[in-house]
């Protein structure tokens, strides 16, 4: 069951969407105004905000932006607003979506199917890039910890990279926590040198 947040000003409308999505099984909260919705975000999650251009206050681009830079839900833009530099701007602050009013329940129910598929696709590429830069950084680590026990043992290449993985084994810990210490002892090591 998908958590849908409409904020729109026009009263009339925003029953009127809540209504026929709850009818559709859909779990919905309203919000009047740019600060309502922000309120709610914090305080709940959803799938999918559904957001209206020109409000009093805050404008439905200005919340979009804050969602986008605070972590908020992935959101469209209802409008009665069409022309093409609101649109562009909607795009720019990163909308999944723009439809102009009036609309009706069977226009925005694709709207919102295919602006979540979306919105988990890009989860899913933003939290694949950061587990691949945590792995390019462990390994990057591991890399400089061999390198340090190679200056300090005197090893190749390979036998200070054994060296590091019997290591981090007898100890039940990661190569790249372990790495990270390494590291952390070679600088400090270096420092109380450059001291002296």
């Amino acid at each position: 069951m998908k958590s849908v947040l409409i904020v729109d000003d026009d009263r009339v409308i925003l029953n009127l969407l809540a209504e026929g999505l709850r009818n559709l099984d859909y779990v919905v909260a309203t919000a009047i105004c740019g600060e309502d919705a922000q309120h709610l975000a914090v305080t709940q999650t959803f799938d999918l905000a559904m957001l209206d251009v020109r409000m009093p206050g805050m404008s439905g681009l200005e919340l979009a932006r804050l969602f986008r830079a605070q972590g908020g839900p992935p959101f469209v833009f209802l409008s009665a607003f069409g022309d093409e530099a609101v649109v562009h701007e909607a795009a720019a602050a990163g909308a999944l979506g723009y439809l102009v009013k009036p609309v009706d329940i069977r226009q925005i129910v694709p709207l919102i199917e295919s602006a979540s598929a979306r919105a988990r696709e890009i989860q899913q590429l933003r939290d694949a890039a950061i587990h691949l830069e945590k792995a390019l950084s462990s390994e990057q680590k591991t890399r400089t910890a061999v390198g340090v026990l190679m200056l300090d043992k005197g090893l190749d290449r390979e036998a200070a990279f054994e060296l590091l993985r019997s290591q981090a084994r007898s100890q039940r810990r990661r190569i790249g926590e372990l790495s990270e210490e390494l590291i952390a002892a070679a600088e400090a090591g270096n420092r109380s040198r450059r001291k002296a």
